[in-house]
C-alpha cells in the first residue's frame, strides 16, 4: 500500500509476499543479503508509487521479473527508467546516507536518485523525495569551492517532493493502475462456468500493463498464471510445503508448465 501526504512524502507498507520475495531474492546474491533485501523493498515501494501516479508506458522496472520470480538480477546500473531518465533507488535506515556527498560517492552516473527510508522492522518505508544527480554534483562542488564544510548541527539532505516527479513527464491526471484481480499466489482457482472444473494453483499475478499473448491474440485484461497439482508434483520438492511467495520461482527453476488465464475467467475453487 502507498499513501500520500500533503508534502509529497509517501509511505509503502509491504505485505508478507513482498517481504518473502525481497528476502529470498536477496539471498541469491550471497554476501550483504540484508542490504540487498531492504534495497528490494525500496524498489517495491517506488514501483507502487509509479503504478499509482505515473503512466505505465512512461516507466519500466529493470528488476521486476527477477524479484517476482526470486531470480538473480541481470546487471543494470540503475533500477528504473522513468520518462527516459535512469533512476536509482537508495534505501537506508540511516538518513545520513542521503547526504549529498555520500549519494554522489555511491552513484554519480544515473540521472535521478530516489531516497527511501525504512523502519527497523522493515514493515514501513517512506519515499522521502528525489533529486537530479546533476543537481547533487553541482551542490557538492559548490560546497567544496565556496562554503566549505556545513555546520555540524545543520546537515543538508537534498530532496524534491515525490509528487514533483510528474513534472518531468507529460501532464497526467491522478492514476491508479494497481491490479483489479482478486487473486494472490497460492490461491486455488478454477475456470468460470466449467462443467467439470479442475482446481489450479495461482503462482504469479502479472502487472496490469504486461502484454501477454493468449492463443495468438493479445490478452485484453489482467493475466494470472497458474499450475495444476499434477504438474507441480513433477518438481524436485513437495510443492505444498513451498511458501506461496516462492511458487513462481519454484516453477521457473523446475521448468513446470504454467498456464496463463484472463483473471475474469477464473474464480476461487
Amino acid at each position: 500500500m502507498v499513501a500520500i501526504s500533503s508534502k509529497g512524502v509517501y509511505e509503502f507498507i509491504p505485505d508478507e509476499i513482498d517481504h518473502r520475495r525481497a528476502d529470498y531474492q536477496a539471498k541469491q546474491h550471497g554476501d550483504n543479503s540484508d542490504v540487498k533485501r531492504v534495497g528490494n523493498l525500496g524498489e517495491l515501494a517506488f514501483e507502487q508509487f509509479c503504478r499509482e501516479y505515473l503512466p505505465t508506458e512512461m516507466w519500466e522496472w529493470e528488476n521486476e521479473d527477477a524479484i517476482r520470480r526470486c531470480n538473480p538480477e541481470s546487471y543494470s546500473s540503475h533500477d528504473f527508467d522513468v520518462f527516459d531518465y535512469k533512476v536509482d533507488v537508495k534505501t537506508s535506515r540511516d538518513v545520513s546516507a542521503f547526504l549529498p556527498k555520500k549519494l554522489i560517492d555511491s552513484d554519480d552516473e544515473d540521472d535521478i536518485i530516489v531516497m527511501a527510508w525504512h523502519r527497523d522492522k522493515e514493515d514501513s518505508l517512506i519515499l522521502i523525495g528525489w533529486i537530479l544527480v546533476e543537481t547533487l554534483i553541482s551542490k557538492v562542488n559548490t560546497q567544496e569551492q565556496f562554503s566549505g564544510e556545513e555546520p555540524e548541527k545543520l546537515k543538508h539532505i537534498p530532496s524534491r517532493p515525490m509528487n514533483e516527479l510528474n513534472d518531468l513527464g507529460p501532464n497526467t491526471a491522478f492514476l491508479n493502475q494497481k491490479p483489479e484481480n482478486p487473486f494472490s499466489p497460492g490461491d486455488r482457482v478454477q475456470k468460470v462456468n466449467e462443467r467439470d472444473p479442475t482446481a489450479a494453483i495461482v503462482v504469479e499475478v502479472l502487472p496490469p500493463e504486461t502484454q501477454v499473448e493468449l492463443y495468438g491474440h493479445e490478452l485484453d485484461g489482467e493475466a494470472v498464471r497458474a499450475a495444476f497439482p499434477d504438474s507441480l508434483s513433477e518438481g524436485a520438492g513437495d510443492w505444498r510445503t513451498i511458501d506461496e511467495a516462492l511458487l513462481a520461482s519454484y516453477c521457473d527453476d523446475q521448468e513446470i508448465k504454467v498456464y496463463t488465464f484472463k483473471h475474469e475467467n477464473l474464480e476461487f475453487a
